[in-house]
């Protein structure tokens, strides 16, 4: 892989972990505020429900960019689930594993969610429902932008490595 698409790499896990941290900040904020405020009717559900649906989105992107440099290939019928699996997927003498198995299935949840808000326009949410998936949304940032990092690392040290620096002293 060439110096320029790991460093393309680099940045994507960067900017996506920042996008998840705003998102993240973002959630909270108004889910302490503006959300609190309006209880549990159809407005309130529709942002909680849009917010959950930005969040899984963005990870998505990460993963995309992450699959395009290291070969994935993809289902078309099914890419978005096929995406998901190959990233808890070690691929031997390439890469590890993106995100762990429990990672995997929490987000597998997060992206149910996100095609059924997607394809059947639905504009009252079950308020359980939501909740669970927030609760899930919350347990999937405790986690993910650890794993995107530590994998982040690994392309940076794959980046070292192909200039023939030492991982340690960058010389």
């Amino acid at each position: 892989m060439k110096d320029r698409e790991l460093n393309d790499v680099i940045s994507e896990i960067s900017a996506g972990c920042t996008a998840l941290q705003r998102l993240d900040a973002y959630a909270r904020s108004q889910l302490a505020g503006d959300i609190e405020k309006l209880g549990q009717n159809e407005t309130a559900a529709f942002a909680v429900a849009t917010m959950l649906e930005n969040y899984y989105t963005a990870a998505e992107t990460v993963f995309f960019r992450i699959s395009q440099q290291f070969g994935n290939a993809l289902t078309p019928d099914r890419w978005h689930s096929d995406l998901l699996r190959k990233m808890k997927i070690e691929v031997p003498d390439l890469r590890p594993a993106v995100i762990s198995e429990t990672t995997y299935s929490l987000m597998d949840e997060l992206m149910r969610f996100r095609h059924f808000k997607r394809y059947y326009y639905q504009l009252q949410y079950d308020w359980p429902r939501l909740e669970n998936l927030l609760n899930v949304r919350e347990r999937v940032h405790e986690r993910l932008p650890d794993e995107l990092i530590a994998f982040q690392q690994f392309v940076e040290r794959l980046d070292t490595a192909d200039r023939g620096e030492s991982p340690e002293t960058g010389e």
